[in-house]
């Protein structure tokens, strides 16, 4: 069986983004990184960083490569 690194890193991303945008919604107080960008950044700009660097952006670079992978 021949898995592709493009599918691979793609389902991964686009996993990891959900589980992420998940994680803020449930309980955003046990996300670290979230908490120390809070204290050094303010609450709205630390999570609008967040939301973007660690849901967003893998997202749409997941589905990037999976179609990728899916154009051949």
């Amino acid at each position: 069986m021949n898995l592709d690194f493009n599918l691979i890193v793609g389902v991964l991303a686009v996993v990891y983004g959900v589980y992420s945008f998940i994680q803020r919604k449930v309980a955003p107080e046990k996300i670290e990184r979230l908490q120390t960008m809070i204290e050094r950044n303010g609450e709205k700009m630390a999570h609008s960083i967040h939301l973007v660097g660690y849901t967003i952006f893998p997202v749409i670079a997941g589905l990037l490569l999976l179609y990728r992978y899916f154009q051949g």
